[in-house]
């Protein structure tokens, strides 16, 4: 029980701090050419946006689980609440893994970009 716990608060705390850390960079990138680049940045941020809104609403899920796991005495709603719980979770984990997969790809494409413009001044 209390590995789970540790498992949800720390699934949690990754979100959230993936959460700032992507917002952060978002707030300080700026691109060259904001008419070519507008309608792909408003494409990818709504996709984001759904994207953590899910993981979001997986928390609050998460969150309000574990309440009633610790109010829960009987044996055998506490293990289908656990399994629930443990559902959740991969869940979570799911997202946060491929919003990770995909911020490393757009890394990847914008420093990709930034050698091959680099490389062409030399």
């Amino acid at each position: 029980m209390r590995d789970i716990v540790l498992l949800a608060l720390f699934a949690v705390g990754t979100f959230l701090v993936t959460g700032a850390a992507a917002q952060h960079e978002g707030h300080t990138a700026t691109p060259t050419d904001k008419s070519a680049a507008a309608p792909v940045k408003d494409e990818v941020n709504g996709g984001m946006m759904a994207e953590h809104a899910e993981a979001a609403k997986l928390v609050d899920q998460l969150v309000n689980g574990f309440a009633a796991i610790e109010n829960e005495n009987d044996p055998a709603a506490l293990k289908a609440k656990l399994a629930e719980h443990g559902k959740l979770l991969k869940e979570l984990q799911a997202k946060v893994q491929e919003q990770s997969k995909m911020m490393e790809h757009m890394h990847g494409m914008m420093m990709g970009g930034a050698m091959a413009v680099g490389d062409k001044k030399q």
